[in-house]
């Protein structure tokens, strides 16, 4: 199916920047919204010490639409959406902060897509704007870039938002 192929697709994707390019640097991450959950792939490539450019590959779910009945909620009108966004980090006060976390601001501006809307025939998914937001902190745990981050997401194919997002980083 058009979802098998896309999985085995975003697979070969990060065996090549794994394999290609030498600066590069991995990430994942999970993102929780009031309408559901994200998980992401992120590689990213430093501009310099304090910047960086990032992309976020991965899924969201989302069930803000819940049908209340007499018998509770009820999840039935969930979709899944595939998220690609591009974002931009830059680490502020690197060399004037003391201690292990330091605060980081992230732009993010993108396109999704509902699963759904994926066909063979047609052109390939309904896409919509996506952009984003946000602040959060770094540390370091081990080897491992840890990152905790708060943004607001905006795009047309949900409700604007607020997301707590959970990431970590390896070379």
């Amino acid at each position: 199916s058009y979802l098998n192929f896309l999985i085995r697709g975003l697979f070969f994707f990060i065996l090549m920047c794994s394999s290609g390019f030498g600066k590069i640097f991995h990430g994942a991450g999970m993102q929780m919204t009031n309408n559901g959950t994200g998980v992401y792939y992120k590689p990213g490539i430093p501009l310099n010490d304090d910047l960086q450019v990032l992309a976020d590959i991965g899924f969201h779910f989302d069930n803000s639409q819940q049908s209340v009945s007499v018998f509770g909620f009820e999840n039935k009108y969930r979709s899944i959406f595939f998220d690609l966004t591009a974002s931009i980090r830059h680490e502020l006060f690197k060399e004037r902060i003391a201690g292990t976390f330091r605060p980081v601001i992230i732009l993010q501006f993108g396109s999704l897509a509902d699963m759904n809307s994926f066909d063979w025939e047609k052109i390939p998914g309904n896409w919509k704007l996506k952009y984003a937001a946000g602040t959060g902190i770094q540390f370091y745990n081990g080897r491992i870039l840890n990152e905790i981050m708060l943004k607001y997401n905006e795009s047309s194919a949900f409700e604007g938002n607020m997301a707590f997002q959970l990431a970590m980083y390896w070379k």
